[in-house]
């Protein structure tokens, strides 16, 4: 089962603190909203470590089949 991180944008108040501790997961697209890089594996510590530290709670793991 995969794991992939999701981001709740209505949540979000772009503190880009996610952009900066896993800038290979997470990145502020062209339309100023945090964006989850399509990747065949995620850093799960590192996402775990955002997930963490997130001061809305918006991020969380989805469980992919």
């Amino acid at each position: 089962m995969k794991r992939t991180p999701t981001v709740e944008l209505s949540d979000c108040i772009l503190c880009e603190l996610c952009t900066d501790l896993c800038p290979k997961v997470f990145i502020i697209n062209a339309n100023d909203y945090v964006q989850v890089v399509e990747l065949n594996t995620y850093p799960e510590e590192e996402v775990d470590e955002v997930i963490k530290n997130c001061p809305t709670d918006c991020i969380e793991w989805e469980e992919q089949p």
